[in-house]
Protein backbone atom coordinates (compact mmCIF):
# COMPACT_ATOMS: atom_id res chain seq x y z
CA UNK A 1 0.00 0.00 0.00
CA UNK A 2 2.68 2.00 0.91
CA UNK A 3 4.74 1.79 -2.56
CA UNK A 4 0.64 2.63 -4.06
CA UNK A 5 0.14 5.67 -2.05
CA UNK A 6 3.37 7.09 -3.05
CA UNK A 7 2.71 6.35 -6.48
CA UNK A 8 -0.52 8.61 -6.71
CA UNK A 9 0.62 11.07 -4.94
CA UNK A 10 3.88 11.36 -7.53
CA UNK A 11 1.35 11.16 -9.83
CA UNK A 12 -0.46 14.32 -8.58
CA UNK A 13 2.50 16.20 -8.37
CA UNK A 14 3.44 15.30 -12.06
CA UNK A 15 -0.21 16.15 -13.30
CA UNK A 16 -2.39 17.89 -10.94
CA UNK A 17 -4.47 14.80 -10.92
CA UNK A 18 -3.99 11.61 -8.25
CA UNK A 19 -5.17 8.49 -10.06
CA UNK A 20 -7.77 6.37 -9.06
CA UNK A 21 -6.87 2.74 -7.61
CA UNK A 22 -8.69 1.35 -10.84
CA UNK A 23 -6.54 2.97 -13.08
CA UNK A 24 -3.21 2.14 -11.60
CA UNK A 25 -4.27 -1.89 -11.03
CA UNK A 26 -5.37 -1.14 -14.84
CA UNK A 27 -2.21 0.82 -16.12
CA UNK A 28 -0.16 -2.27 -14.26
CA UNK A 29 -1.80 -4.89 -16.01
CA UNK A 30 -1.64 -2.82 -19.51
CA UNK A 31 1.99 -2.82 -18.79
CA UNK A 32 2.43 -6.31 -18.12
CA UNK A 33 0.44 -7.33 -21.46
CA UNK A 34 1.77 -4.70 -23.66
CA UNK A 35 5.49 -5.45 -22.33
CA UNK A 36 4.66 -9.21 -22.24
CA UNK A 37 6.11 -9.48 -18.96
CA UNK A 38 3.37 -11.67 -17.49
CA UNK A 39 5.89 -15.06 -17.69
CA UNK A 40 8.09 -13.44 -15.66
CA UNK A 41 6.08 -12.38 -12.89
CA UNK A 42 5.23 -15.23 -11.49
CA UNK A 43 7.81 -16.84 -10.67
CA UNK A 44 2.72 7.57 -17.54
CA UNK A 45 -1.22 6.99 -18.51
CA UNK A 46 -2.07 5.95 -21.72
CA UNK A 47 -5.30 5.09 -22.95
CA UNK A 48 -4.75 5.16 -26.41
CA UNK A 49 -6.95 2.24 -27.15
CA UNK A 50 -4.46 -0.25 -28.02
CA UNK A 51 -4.32 -1.65 -24.71
CA UNK A 52 -4.98 -4.76 -23.13
CA UNK A 53 -7.82 -2.70 -20.49
CA UNK A 54 -9.67 0.26 -21.03
CA UNK A 55 -9.37 2.85 -18.96
CA UNK A 56 -12.22 4.97 -19.38
CA UNK A 57 -15.68 3.37 -18.68
CA UNK A 58 -19.25 4.78 -18.30
CA UNK A 59 -19.30 5.68 -14.59
CA UNK A 60 -15.72 4.96 -13.49
CA UNK A 61 -13.89 7.50 -11.95
CA UNK A 62 -10.30 8.08 -13.26
CA UNK A 63 -9.32 10.45 -10.07
CA UNK A 64 -9.88 9.69 -6.49
CA UNK A 65 -10.16 12.17 -3.38
CA UNK A 66 -8.41 10.99 0.00
CA UNK A 67 -9.45 7.49 2.12
CA UNK A 68 -7.83 5.84 4.61
CA UNK A 69 -7.35 2.31 4.61
CA UNK A 70 -5.66 -0.54 4.48
CA UNK A 71 -7.25 -2.39 1.77
CA UNK A 72 -6.88 -1.28 -1.90
CA UNK A 73 -10.31 -1.18 -3.16
CA UNK A 74 -10.92 -1.06 -6.95
CA UNK A 75 -13.89 -1.06 -9.42
CA UNK A 76 -13.45 -3.01 -12.61
CA UNK A 77 -16.42 -4.05 -14.87
CA UNK A 78 -17.83 -7.41 -15.06
CA UNK A 79 -16.32 -7.83 -18.54
CA UNK A 80 -13.05 -5.90 -17.28
CA UNK A 81 -12.96 -9.02 -14.80
CA UNK A 82 -13.55 -11.52 -17.88
CA UNK A 83 -10.80 -10.66 -19.57
CA UNK A 84 -8.22 -10.57 -15.93
CA UNK A 85 -9.68 -14.09 -14.78
CA UNK A 86 -8.81 -15.22 -19.06
CA UNK A 87 -5.12 -13.88 -17.92
CA UNK A 88 -3.87 -15.16 -14.62
CA UNK A 89 -4.74 -19.37 -14.85
CA UNK A 90 -2.89 -19.28 -18.26
CA UNK A 91 0.07 -17.60 -16.84
CA UNK A 92 0.29 -20.09 -13.47
CA UNK A 93 -0.96 -17.64 -10.64
CA UNK A 94 -3.29 -19.37 -8.46
CA UNK A 95 -5.65 -16.85 -8.00
CA UNK A 96 -6.84 -12.82 -9.27
CA UNK A 97 -5.24 -11.37 -6.49
CA UNK A 98 -1.84 -12.82 -6.62
CA UNK A 99 -1.61 -11.57 -10.39
CA UNK A 100 -2.98 -8.36 -9.22
CA UNK A 101 -0.41 -8.22 -6.49
CA UNK A 102 2.41 -9.23 -9.09
CA UNK A 103 1.66 -6.99 -11.81
CA UNK A 104 1.59 -3.98 -8.98
CA UNK A 105 4.87 -5.64 -7.65
CA UNK A 106 6.45 -5.01 -11.52
CA UNK A 107 4.54 -1.74 -12.22
CA UNK A 108 5.02 -0.07 -8.93
CA UNK A 109 8.33 2.42 -8.38
CA UNK A 110 10.71 0.75 -5.15
CA UNK A 111 9.42 2.01 -1.88
CA UNK A 112 11.67 4.52 -0.74
CA UNK A 113 14.29 4.52 2.05
CA UNK A 114 12.55 6.36 5.05
CA UNK A 115 13.89 8.01 7.88
CA UNK A 116 14.22 5.66 10.88
CA UNK A 117 15.87 6.27 14.55
CA UNK A 118 19.07 4.71 15.49
CA UNK A 119 18.62 1.89 18.12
Amino acid sequence: MERFKAHQLDQKVRTREEPSNTVVVFLAINAAVKGNKLAGLNGGPDDSGDDFLSIHAPGRRTSRERRRTDQLSWRPTFGNLDMIDALWPEHGFKDRSQFINAVLDAYLPAAKRGWRPRR
